[in-house]
């Protein structure tokens, strides 16, 4: 298990790599760089009870410009890991250090073979999970340039409150669906989103809900959900709960918005769900750059 790395781009000398998830400038010719990736999921927002979500991965593989794909090594193959103990900042190894030829890279593709979920931490209650087409292949636009003699850090955030999709037919018995939604960044570049919960804001046996959508300009009219995670009332009189956003690509506008009350949330989530707290932040605020963390409310609770 790894410690979110946040800040760690300050022990970083002046290295002859450029890393941006934006695409970085030109590459160094000659020689070869090293590339190692983590793997990581929020808070998830998930169905109760789920407490375990085991997913094997086949192979990740990244696409050269001007070449092929190129396969990494996994720390096993297959490798399994149990997604739901690595979230609130902790990553687990997915890819160890590798070398590879310098240039510029355009795409991530991750191989999965299967997924089961346990419920309440009992082994006895695995079920497996629909992974379509049975050996699904995901591939993520990606750029980033590599150059001789620098070092490469990639974080995937596996968002499982939108890669599970679960359905209950009426019968007792959920169904459940791997469909992979990706969030791939610069692990030293990430930003992060902060707030304080306070304890009279939370309702009785509820957990918040909190959304982060990407929005398309500074008018904030047009925003896709980014990823969705609950916090659940750990907050004392006195002592709110904070929660965090992590591995935010920088410089992008974000609105973040809270329901406290999720028993008004519309079972048909085409239909808007009520917000009790909702703030905008422009891509150029300074605190949402490259490492950076913004704090909501102006650092008041919640």
């Amino acid at each position: 298990m790894k410690i979110l790395k946040l800040g760690a781009w300050m022990m970083l000398s002046l290295s002859i790599l450029i890393f941006t998830a934006c695409g970085g400038g030109g590459g160094g010719s000659g020689g070869t760089g090293e590339l190692s990736m983590d793997i990581t999921d929020a808070k998830p927002l998930l169905p109760p009870d789920v407490t375990n979500l085991l997913i094997t991965f086949e192979e990740v593989l990244v696409h050269k410009s001007g070449g092929g794909w190129l396969s990494l090594p996994l720390p096993a193959s297959p490798y399994t890991i149990d997604l739901l103990q690595f979230y609130d900042g902790f990553t687990t190894e997915l890819v160890p250090p590798v070398s590879l030829e310098s240039g510029k890279y355009t795409q991530i593709r991750i191989v999965i073979s299967k997924a089961k979920i346990w419920f309440n931490d009992d082994p006895d209650s695995e079920k497996s999970v629909d992974i379509p087409s049975g050996n699904l292949k995901t591939d993520k636009n990606f750029l980033f340039d590599v150059v001789g003699g620098g070092a490469v850090d990639i974080t995937v955030d596996f968002d499982l409150s939108q890669s599970l999709v679960v359905t209950d037919d009426g019968s007792e018995t959920l169904a459940c669906k791997l469909k992979p939604v990706l969030h791939i960044v610069d692990t030293f570049e990430a930003a992060t989103i902060n707030g304080m919960i306070a304890y009279e804001s939370f309702v009785d046996g509820q957990d918040a809900v909190v959304t982060a959508s990407v929005c398309t300009d500074n008018t904030f009219l047009s925003c896709e959900t980014y990823t969705q995670l609950s916090v659940s009332n750990e907050a004392q009189e006195d002592d709110p709960t904070g929660f965090s956003i992590f591995w935010l690509v920088p410089n992008q506008n974000y609105r973040v918005e809270i329901d406290f009350d999720t028993s008004t949330s519309p079972v048909d989530f085409t239909e808007d769900i009520p917000v009790d707290f909702t703030e905008d932040i422009e891509k150029n605020d300074p605190d949402i750059g490259p490492g950076d963390i913004y704090t909501l409310n102006n650092g008041s609770t919640i």
